[in-house]
């Protein structure tokens, strides 16, 4: 499967959303649909760079990076796919625009993403509460 990785641009959003809403529905079930639509991604972008991972022409995932904080914000994949090393992909474009080293959070009970980022060698640093719940700083 080729995979190219680019800067978003504004006809990218509706597919950028539905990648968002998938894979929120998948890594955190237990927040409420509303809570992860559309208006939430759009406004939680902010000042953010955002880039996107094409697989057969279609939008599989996507980053959005503050850079003057060497912060990597969001990181999904669309669950149909997972594991084919686009978040790996995505997350090592991120690393790069940052410099070699960033921080992100993960919530505690996405687990999976926690393995996924420890396995990279990402270091759990800080830990803290939101209303979404227990999450974890990691930094590279």
């Amino acid at each position: 499967m080729p995979l190219s990785l680019r800067e978003a641009q504004p006809g990218d959003i509706p597919a950028c959303i539905r990648v968002f809403t998938a894979a929120a529905r998948t890594a955190f079930p237990w927040i409420p649909p509303e809570a992860r639509g559309a208006d939430h991604f759009l406004e939680s972008l902010g000042e953010e760079e955002l880039w996107v991972a094409e697989a057969d022409g279609t939008i599989a995932g996507l980053v959005s990076i503050h850079l003057a904080d060497a912060f990597i914000h969001h990181l999904y994949v669309h669950p149909r796919h997972h594991r084919q090393g686009i978040g790996r992909a995505l997350l090592a474009l991120a690393l790069r625009r940052c410099g070699g080293h960033a921080e992100l959070k993960c919530l505690e009970a996405n687990r999976a993403a926690c393995r996924f980022y420890a396995h990279l060698g990402w270091r759990a640093v800080d830990w803290g509460w939101s209303g979404a719940g227990a999450w974890i700083r990691f930094r590279y």
